[in-house]
């Protein structure tokens, strides 16, 4: 009885296999009858061919023709705080980034690298091309944009208390976004201590 089964399943696996190489040499597959197996024939090589790629049009195989994105590669995230914290202004946050370096703004356009942003209760700017703005100076109620053009990785923050949402996104030296961006960090400041 097993060696039945294994019999079967291997016509099976021939059949399969055969259909799938008439296939992809533009032949229809055989309706009835099991598929000859033909052994050391002029179009083996072919056959082999086409049964390791996935593609009619290329020989080349999905494998070697797929390059994985390096992981790791241009992240970017907070250090020591995550979300559900819950803080008291004035507090502090480190951030980094990975795969870009960080460059003051005064050092002009150099290739793969930029600086920091912290968007504050602001989802992600929609226009890709305009500057990220910047908040009014001595804004405490209402900040949104904490710019970072000294190259600095971290700061202290002094938000009213509530709810709050955090989000890091890098720029160029003109500050327009490079789209490399934190998750959103939520957190609460709680009232003062007196």
């Amino acid at each position: 009885m097993a060696i039945a089964l294994r019999t079967l399943v291997a016509t099976a696996i021939i059949a399969l296999a055969a259909t799938q190489g008439a296939i992809a040499h533009g032949a229809a597959p055989a309706t009835s009858g099991p598929a000859p197996v033909v052994k050391n024939a002029p179009n083996a090589s072919a056959d082999k061919a086409a049964m390791d790629t996935d593609s009619v049009i290329s020989d080349i195989s999905a494998g070697d023709r797929t390059r994985p994105f390096p992981p790791g590669e241009k992240l970017l995230y907070f250090v020591n705080i995550k979300s559900g914290d819950k803080v008291r202004s004035p507090f502090r946050v480190a951030f980094v980034v990975s795969g870009m370096g960080i460059a003051p703004v005064s050092a002009g356009d150099i290739k793969e690298t930029g600086h920091h942003h912290i968007l504050i209760d602001m989802p992600l700017p929609v226009d890709i091309k305009a500057p990220i703005p910047f908040d009014k100076p001595g804004e405490f109620l209402h900040q949104h944009y904490k710019h970072f053009g000294g190259g600095e990785t971290e700061t202290v923050l002094d938000l009213p208390p509530g709810h709050h949402t955090l989000q890091l996104l890098f720029a160029d030296h003109n500050h327009v976004p490079l789209y490399i961006r934190s998750k959103v960090v939520d957190i609460d400041v709680l009232p003062r201590a007196h």
